[in-house]
């Protein structure tokens, strides 16, 4: 999906996920993610938690869907008002973009 080898390096023995043999950083879009109904007017909630913002993540792993689709395995912040909490998650492929600001993981 970011590059010409295509999603996946191999299956995960454990999880059965396609895992890349290297993390990609990736931007992702929340708002993407978590699509906001439009007849909803907004209503600002500071101490809310923040699922419109573009967060930069962690590729960790594809996998499919029961309809095809690709979804990504990713670590991603989450934010709180203050806080910050690193979860674990599927994402949507559409709301991934690939993130250049700094070196990935393990590369080769």
């Amino acid at each position: 999906m970011f590059d010409e080898r295509g999603p996946a390096q191999r299956r995960n023995d454990r999880s059965g996920a396609l895992q890349r043999d290297e993390v990609k950083r990736v931007w992702v879009d929340l708002a993407v993610a978590y699509p906001r109904p439009q007849e909803r007017p907004v209503r600002p909630m500071p101490e809310g938690v923040d699922l419109q913002s573009r967060v930069p993540g962690e590729l960790l792993a594809w996998r499919r869907t029961t309809t095809g689709e690709w979804v990504g395995w990713v670590c991603l912040p989450v934010r709180r008002g203050e806080e910050i909490r690193y979860v674990y998650q599927y994402v949507v492929a559409a709301a991934l973009s690939p993130r250049d600001d700094v070196p990935d993981k393990r590369s080769h």
